[in-house]
C-alpha cells in the first residue's frame, strides 16, 4: 500500500515539474557560456586592481620641492621614501612630503643613486609606523606582466591609478617599459605588480618630435 503511494506521488511530481518547464521554456534566455567566462574574468581583473590600489596606495606620496612636483613610495615604516632624483635635484635639503591622508610632513633628501640612476632616498621626519610599499622579488618581473602605476599626475591629482602591462625589458640599462598611463608628476611614484609589490620607479615618457607617447 505505502509503495502504489509513494510511486503514485512521485509520478505526480515529475509531471508537474515537466508542465511547469513547458510553460516556461519560452520566457528562459539561453545560457551564453562564452560571456558567462568574460563576465568572471572581468570581475577577476577588477579584483585585482581594487586589491593593488588598496594595498599599495597608503604607502605612496606626493612630494613638493621647490617649484616642482612629483611622487614616491615609503620604503619602510620609520619614513624611508624612493623617488626620482630629478624630482628633489632642484630643491632644498629640505623637501616637503604629502601622504596618503593629506598629512604634509617634511623629509630631509640623504642619498642620491649614482649618475645612471635617476632615484633619490627621502627620510621623513619623526616617524615609526607609516604604511609602506613592499619591493617585489629580485629578477621577478616578466614581459606581459600586468603593470600597475600610482602618483600624483601633474602636481594636482593624487593618488591617481593606472594599469597596463611590461612592454619590454632593457636589461643593460635597468629599465621598463610600461603601456601604462604615466604623466608628469607621476615621476619617482610606484609601478607595481600584481601584488602590489614595487617593482620599478616610473622616470620618464619618451617623446619623439611634436607626437608624445607614455
Amino acid at each position: 500500500m505505502s509503495t502504489k503511494v509513494l510511486r503514485i506521488a512521485t509520478s505526480g511530481i515529475i509531471a508537474a515539474a515537466a508542465a511547469i518547464g513547458a510553460n516556461a521554456i519560452d520566457a528562459i534566455v539561453p545560457f551564453n557560456w562564452q560571456q558567462s567566462n568574460i563576465a568572471v574574468a572581468q570581475d577577476a581583473e577588477e579584483q585585482t586592481n581594487i586589491q593593488v590600489y588598496r594595498r599599495a596606495s597608503p604607502g605612496v606620496v606626493s612630494i613638493q620641492a621647490g617649484d616642482g612636483s612629483g611622487s614616491g613610495s615609503i620604503i619602510s615604516q620609520d619614513g624611508l621614501v624612493l623617488t626620482n632624483a630629478h624630482v628633489v635635484a632642484n630643491g632644498r635639503q629640505t623637501v616637503t612630503v604629502i601622504l596618503s591622508d593629506g598629512r604634509k610632513l617634511p623629509a630631509d633628501i640623504i642619498a642620491f643613486a649614482n649618475s645612471s640612476l635617476d632615484l633619490a632616498v627621502l627620510k621623513i621626519r619623526g616617524q615609526n609606523n607609516l604604511p609602506t610599499v613592499a619591493i617585489a622579488p629580485p629578477n621577478s618581473v616578466q614581459v606581459g606582466q600586468r603593470a600597475f602605476a600610482i602618483g600624483n599626475p601633474f602636481g594636482r591629482f593624487q593618488g591617481t591609478f593606472t594599469v597596463g602591462i611590461v612592454s619590454r625589458i632593457d636589461q643593460q640599462r635597468g629599465l621598463i617599459q610600461t603601456d601604462a598611463a604615466i604623466n608628469p608628476g607621476n615621476s619617482g611614484g610606484p609601478l607595481l605588480n600584481s601584488q602590489g609589490e614595487l617593482i620599478g620607479v616610473n622616470t620618464a615618457i619618451f617623446t619623439s618630435g611634436q607626437t608624445a607617447g607614455n
